[in-house]
């Protein structure tokens, strides 16, 4: 029974510190990045009609295929890897809006890609729940 009372002791403060450090851990907002590479991917392919399927109709990134076309020409570059993600949000933070019944995930996710130039991909939710691409825009660093 004495050991039993002593590994309670120890494993309240260590799940205690455990959650805290996981809490206050930046969540990696996987889904959001995957649709901004899977975007790039079929840029690079050639695939306009598919990379248009996943992106907003706006002036950003064209209301016609011409359009679209145009634009994104005029910003796609080779890219190797995710540089950061934007806004910064936490396992805590996500945690809270979950418990207060407020939508998890953020309006809006910047990618950020670095390769032969850095490429920001802005994605915001559509309609249908799922990430859409609201522009794309190489710029200097």
């Amino acid at each position: 029974m004495r050991g039993r009372g002593l590994l309670v002791l120890l494993a309240v403060p260590l799940l205690a510190v455990g959650g805290y450090l996981w809490a206050k851990a930046e969540h990696y907002p996987t889904e959001a990045v995957d649709r901004a590479q899977a975007f790039i991917t079929l840029l690079e392919a050639g695939q306009l009609e598919q990379a248009q399927a996943l992106a907003l109709r706006n002036e950003y990134v064209g209301h016609t295929p011409a359009e679209f076309a145009e634009l994104t020409a005029r910003q796609l570059c080779r890219v190797d890897h995710v540089e950061w993600t934007a806004p910064p949000q936490t396992n805590g933070n996500r945690l809270r809006r979950w418990w207060n019944d407020v939508e998890v995930e953020m309006p809006e996710v910047d990618v950020e890609f670095q390769g032969s130039c850095l490429l920001k991909v802005n994605l915001r939710h559509g309609e249908d729940g799922q990430w859409r691409v609201f522009n794309l825009q190489r710029h200097a660093g």
